[in-house]
């Protein structure tokens, strides 16, 4: 993995928000996988054809699986306590060139039947290239 500088802009119901991370990324042609730290918290996304992984670890835990078109189980956890939640994905895009990702995901997380609408953008490029 390499060292990486990431732009993620987050949209829960429409409400955004952005940060800039240092990281780690690994780029082939089969697959991606972006790794950085937050605060309280590690997370990993692999990006696949048209699937998408997301996880997280720390002061919550969360494990999404996005399939274009497809509703998956994932699951959240809070304090010991976890919990079975659902996504849909209406759009799973990423561009790949030889030193950055460009990634665009839209999904709706599904808890207890209410769906929230999601959506994450991610821009990032191999530190060795800024």
């Amino acid at each position: 993995m390499q060292a990486c500088r990431m732009t993620i802009t987050t949209s829960a119901d429409g409400v955004e928000n952005t940060i800039v991370r240092e990281g780690k990324m690994e780029l082939s042609l089969s697959e991606v996988i972006l790794c950085y730290r937050e605060e309280n918290a590690f997370i990993r996304m692999r990006l696949q054809g048209e699937n998408a992984e997301i996880e997280r670890q720390g002061d919550y835990s969360l494990y999404l699986t996005l399939k274009r078109g497809e509703i998956c189980k994932g699951e959240i956890g809070i304090g010991g306590n976890g919990g079975e939640i659902e996504t849909y994905a209406h759009k799973i895009n990423y561009s790949i060139s030889k030193d950055s990702v460009l990634l665009s995901l839209h999904y709706d997380l599904i808890i207890s039947g209410e769906k929230q609408k999601m959506k994450l953008r991610l821009i990032s490029r191999l530190k060795g290239e800024l």
